[in-house]
């Protein structure tokens, strides 16, 4: 990270800015962390000038759907933001009504804006070894909680967020759309259905049905049941209604949901997605998506236009979850998110989430990006460091993190482990995601924690910190969960008893 001068001028790149109908080289001026001017020939006295000829510039890159916390989220979310180009991304489901207080707590000192789309399920979602499927997995809907914590936090929810997959039901939906209606916000639809192969009726095209203008579908161009084709390769009529009443396509690439055969048949029948998203989490980043710059060089090979995908990137996505008064345009008094790349030739493989893959000759380079006029180099392999995504319980040693515990984080891991003596559990009920187990964890740590009166955050990380060495940040009971409850015990009594020998 760089920090810049008070007044710099980006000097010479082609400026793609949508919103403004801005397409040619030019100039671009922040001041004290805004858009000071674009125009031609710029300068200004004592400001620092980057000469970007031979570049791009565009709208700081809005990724409405990534996986930052949660059971699928990464230790620095950054390394998936600024450091690939991205200034402002949503958490799509990560955390529902139960864990949001968690999410906030932790999610607050990042470059990058983080904002949220909860999920229906009260812990969020629960990841890939869990099966969508008994509606009562699904827990309660506590309006007078969600209207509060909406109205606590409205410049941060964007979206409340379902899954249109398992046997569930059409109900599902509904319940999430009459949630979403009494907040104020978008419903987010996945469509795809990975998991159970033959659910009846297929969630996919009842999402489609009960979708209203404003509301958005992601995973457009999955290859899973549900698809967007028939067995003729014809778009079905459902989609083409939902698009005519004004639906929001998102193309949600992520780990299992984007075909290529599927995306060159609809694109052909002009389908193509209003707003792209990269649904990175955890492994994907390593492959296929591995990040919102590849998946946007995917949508050119396509056959999307440079200035129609940037439009996806920046003020369509803006527009589709209110965000158009500080992000996705150029425009001057605008908070300074710019994102500068390349389009580098050559010869390139880009696979989708099947193995099939195609040879590109062109793909996108993020260089740097401006997070309200501050500088960040891009560097698109720290995300991709296995620290980053791959979560390891440190069962030999206590973190470097355990020593900076204060007194009285110390104290509530006494208290946390003498509570949690009383209470039973396997790892194996982590790797089967029992639920009630994982709620009566969450329900143990949050009573320990009030009764000890420590504030949220230093709970949570109390516990974090001394079992694991890269920040990760989960909801509490499905961590609790992961920990051997001998090692969880043993662990909690020596970081409460004296301060701890660190490892070599």
């Amino acid at each position: 990270m760089t920090a810049i001068l008070e007044t710099t001028v980006l000097k010479g790149a082609h400026v793609i800015d949508p919103a403004n109908g801005i397409d040619r080289i030019t100039d671009i001026m922040i001041h004290d962390g805004r858009i000071a001017a674009v125009g031609d020939a710029l300068d200004a006295e004592n400001a620092s000038i980057i000469d970007l000829k031979g570049k791009y510039v565009t709208p700081g890159w809005i990724d409405m759907h990534v996986h930052a916390y949660g059971t699928l989220g990464f230790a620095d979310p950054d390394t998936v933001g600024v450091y690939h180009g991205v200034t402002s991304f949503v958490e799509a489901g990560g955390p529902g009504i139960g864990t949001l207080d968690e999410f906030f707590a932790l999610m607050t000192d990042l470059e990058t804006d983080l904002y949220v789309g909860p999920f229906i399920r009260p812990l969020g979602l629960l990841g890939l070894n869990f099966i969508e499927g008994d509606v009562r997995t699904l827990g309660d809907v506590p309006i007078t909680r969600w209207v509060d914590t909406a109205k606590q936090h409205k410049d941060r929810i964007r979206y409340i967020k379902c899954n249109a997959m398992g046997d569930y039901g059409p109900g599902t939906l509904n319940v999430t759309k009459g949630l979403a209606q009494i907040l104020g916000v978008p419903l987010y639809m996945h469509i795809g259905e990975f998991q159970l192969q033959t659910p009846d009726p297929v969630l996919a095209y009842e999402a489609f049905r009960i979708a209203e203008k404003g509301d958005m579908i992601t995973h457009i161009y999955h290859g899973n049941l549900g698809q967007i084709i028939d067995e003729n390769g014809k778009i079905m009529p459902v989609v083409k209604d939902a698009l005519e009443r004004g639906v929001i396509f998102d193309l949600g690439f992520g780990g299992y949901n984007f075909s290529w055969d599927v995306a060159e048949k609809a694109f052909a029948q002009g389908i193509v997605p209003h707003t792209i998203s990269s649904d990175l989490q955890q492994f994907n980043v390593v492959r296929p998506a591995k990040s919102l710059a590849n998946v946007l060089s995917i949508m050119m090979h396509l056959g999307m236009p440079l200035k129609q995908i940037i439009e996806a990137v920046t003020i369509n996505s803006a527009k589709a979850i209110s965000l158009t008064d500080r992000a996705g345009d150029l425009s001057v008094g605008k908070p300074a998110d710019v994102t500068v790349f390349e389009i580098e030739e050559g010869q390139f493989e880009l696979s989708d989430c099947f193995t099939q893959t195609r040879t590109a000759n062109k793909r996108f380079v993020p260089k740097m990006t401006f997070k309200n006029g501050k500088r960040f180099d891009v560097d698109m392999d720290l995300g991709q460091n296995e620290a980053n995504w791959f979560l390891q319980i440190a069962e030999d040693h206590i973190p470097e993190a355990g020593a900076a515990l204060s007194d009285r984080q110390r104290a509530f891991l006494g208290s946390l482990g003498g509570a949690l003596s009383n209470v039973d559990w396997e790892l194996s009920s982590a790797e089967r995601l029992d639920i009630p187990k994982a709620l009566e964890l969450q329900a143990l740590f949050h009573r320990v924690r009030e009764e000890n009166d420590l504030p949220l955050r230093e709970a949570l990380r109390a516990v974090y910190d001394s079992f694991v060495d890269s920040k990760f940040t989960m909801q509490i009971g499905l961590f609790l969960m992961r920990i051997e409850r001998p090692l969880a015990l043993s662990r909690m009594a020596e970081m409460a008893g004296k301060r701890p020998h660190m490892a070599a």
